[in-house]
């Protein structure tokens, strides 16, 4: 867990004029936070029963694949003394440091269990700080995540229940911290429960190379949709009577107004950011996801 601070099916064709496209100027600094044991930490003490091993490889494959498009790999944070401080803003408590940690990147990627925090991304931490073990992001209350305000321009959450359709209103507000000039472009998340495997290394990358040659928001949700796949009944492996549930990603963006959002949802890659610049204003948002999936702990994506 250490930072590199700084001083300054497609064709090889293809992937080498993204290459040559990304130039020094246009590299993104990305940082990763996982984890993937809870039981070492003081969270949730010895409880294996929460760890999940294939996490931080799922978020690895991601920052990896950031690496190979050509962007700065400026921080791996894995387990160790994750704590609230390192996503929570200073506006909140004075001692919060997301402008050391995940603010500080232009993109990141989060993997943690994620909880319903009150029609908001609550996800849970590995050691406790300022007398809670949550991030809170979006919740009507405000939460403790204001990101954007630095440098973070994408946020990529790889938790359950990150991102659920009863979310936007909220998360429209958290994306612009009152006063300040800079603001989030793109949240990703999931509606309903995501899941874990190493298996699913693949989609993660992918979700990476395909937001520098589509929208991010399009590439998360097409690299992670998984219908009828999981929790089906013991009698029905294959679905044949249709009791699998679905895995269901989702995208956000704001924006002045209607327009300027679905705009930026439709067209803004890691790539282009630049010529994006930062949101003008959050009184519109703009989603995207399968309308009608069907994940575990939600009812059918219905925004």
């Amino acid at each position: 867990t250490s930072r590199r601070h700084l001083k300054g099916s497609l064709k090889c064709v293809a992937a080498a004029a993204i290459f040559t496209a990304l130039s020094s100027a246009l590299a993104l600094k990305v940082d990763m936070y996982a984890i993937g044991n809870w039981s070492g930490g003081n969270c949730a003490p010895g409880d294996v029963d929460a760890d999940r091993g294939a996490w931080p490889g799922m978020a690895l494959a991601w920052y990896n694949q950031m690496g190979a498009m050509g962007h700065l790999k400026t921080g791996n944070f894995t387990d160790g003394n994750m704590t609230v401080k390192r996503f929570c803003d200073p506006a909140v408590n004075a001692n919060c440091r997301d402008y050391l940690y995940v603010d500080w990147p232009d993109a990141a990627i989060v993997a943690a269990h994620g909880f319903d925090a009150g029609d908001g991304w609550g996800a849970l931490m590995r050691n406790t700080a300022l007398g809670t073990c949550s991030s809170v992001m979006g919740t009507a209350g405000g939460g403790n995540m204001k990101v954007g305000d630095s440098n973070l321009k994408f946020l990529n959450a790889s938790s359950c229940l990150s991102l659920n359709d009863n979310y936007f209103s909220n998360m429209r507000a958290a994306f612009k911290k009152a006063g300040a000039v800079k603001s989030l472009h793109v949240m990703t998340g999931f509606h309903g429960v995501m899941w874990i495997t190493g298996a699913f290394n693949g989609d993660y990358a992918n979700a990476a190379f395909k937001g520098h040659i589509m929208p991010v928001s399009t590439a998360w949700v097409t690299s992670h949709y998984r219908p009828n796949q999981f929790s089906c009944a013991g009698w029905d492996p294959f679905n044949w009577f249709g009791t699998c549930q679905d895995q269901c990603p989702t995208a956000m963006t704001v924006g002045p107004n209607g327009g300027n959002a679905l705009n930026r949802l439709l067209n803004e890659r890691y790539n282009n950011s630049g010529a994006f610049g930062s949101p003008a204003g959050n009184s519109w948002y703009a989603w995207m996801g399968y309308v009608g999936c069907d994940p575990v702990a939600q009812n059918g994506f219905n925004p």
